[in-house]
């Protein structure tokens, strides 16, 4: 990796994940929910080798053995590359969901998996009660479990197609809100005073 790259730029594409898990005959088959899941669970606080990612991403996806090197390797880089994206905190962080190639129906869906696999992450990570939320996280979880039960008509219009990137938006800043709160960033913590004793 040159010094010019970081993780981000190896992020495979949601189609590139999605043929991923077809290739590996999984159940799942859905990239956006998988994305999701990560997402919950790194918001959460979670921190995986890839090792550990691995297993943990074939347990989520049904997948009992690899079968192809290049989806270990996809799913490495999916790893690094959502973490890089979420710690820099610059919004720059995206949701991985389908191109407008896609029906609107179609894209709705994708956005409710990844709502779903991401209440999914974040709720098996645990160590977060409904107490230890603030109000504001509170709603937007909320919000992700009332996005996740979306269904819009199969008739596209001009009005549904601004909606669904209101909402998308929505959840994006919403997964970052949740991110910062559980994940403090390292560099606003103030630097220690000569001579203090660090804990």
């Amino acid at each position: 990796m040159s010094d010019e790259q970081s993780p981000e730029d190896f992020i495979p594409e949601y189609y590139e994940m999605s043929d991923m898990l077809i290739a590996e005959d999984s159940m799942a088959e859905n990239a956006a929910e998988l994305h999701g899941l990560l997402c919950g669970y790194l918001s959460a606080g979670a921190r995986f080798s890839h090792e550990a990612w691995l297993k943990l991403a074939g347990e989520l996806t049904d997948i009992s053995e690899y079968r192809h090197e290049s989806s270990k390797l996809a799913l490495t880089d999916l790893y690094d590359g959502v973490v890089a994206q979420l710690e820099r905190a610059d919004f720059g962080f995206q949701l991985m969901l389908p191109d407008d190639d896609l029906t609107l129906a179609e894209r709705a869906e994708a956005l409710g998996r990844w709502c779903q696999g991401y209440l999914t992450g974040f709720g098996l990570q645990g160590g977060h009660t409904n107490e230890s939320l603030s109000q504001e996280l509170k709603e937007a979880l909320g919000d992700m479990e009332q996005i996740a039960q979306i269904e819009l008509d199969p008739e596209e219009d001009d009005d549904n197609e601004s909606d669904l990137i209101e909402l998308q938006e929505y959840v994006r800043m919403a997964a970052m809100m949740v991110f910062s709160e559980f994940n403090p960033l390292q560099q606003e913590e103030q630097p220690a005073a000569p001579g203090t004793t660090l804990h």
